[in-house]
């Protein structure tokens, strides 16, 4: 994948998560999206759409695990810990959360600090085995008729739903 070559929406929170707090959503807001994980109603019928397009094309759509999809602030504090040290390790990325900065560890990808992933408002997942048997290059071509996007060009597996409330042509609740 070419440096900046995924291309990158501007994120609309949907209006039904005002007032909810990050990784603390409502169990209503949530849909189950199949084989495990929650994406918020919009986004998760979306993405059924987008799963059943990319089926018929030949190609698998699947989060990586169950917490890839919706991930509870409980869950975004644990593997964050796992993660990062506030033990300075200089030339690593970091992070702030807390009010303190923390080192990510070597040999470890970054995560948003707890409170602040697009996975905390259900409208992220990442996509499992993005880059093979064509996937990456099916979302390339379809993803944002779906309202999908990517967030960071160092991460090809994880998309985030942009459209808000809004549902694309198609697309049903």
């Amino acid at each position: 994948m070419a440096p900046n070559s995924l291309p990158v929406r501007r994120f609309v929170l949907p209006q039904g998560l005002k007032g909810q707090e990050n990784g603390k959503l409502s169990p209503d807001l949530l849909v189950a999206i199949r084989p495990s994980g929650f994406l918020y109603k919009t986004a998760a019928a979306s993405y059924h759409a987008m799963k059943k397009a990319a089926k018929d094309d030949g190609i698998v759509l699947k989060p990586t695990s169950a917490f890839d999809a919706y991930r509870p602030y409980s869950v975004q504090e644990a593997v964050f810990l796992q993660r990062y040290t506030k033990t300075p390790l200089p030339g690593r990325p970091t992070r702030t959360w807390n009010g303190a900065t923390w080192y990510l560890k070597p040999g470890l990808a970054p995560l948003a600090s707890p409170g602040t992933s697009n996975h905390g408002w259900a409208c992220a997942c990442d996509i499992w085995n993005v880059g093979q048997n064509g996937r990456l290059e099916w979302l390339l071509a379809n993803a944002e008729r779906f309202g999908w996007s990517w967030e960071v060009q160092s991460e090809p597996w994880h998309i985030r739903y942009c459209l808000g409330d809004r549902l694309s042509d198609g697309v049903t609740l």
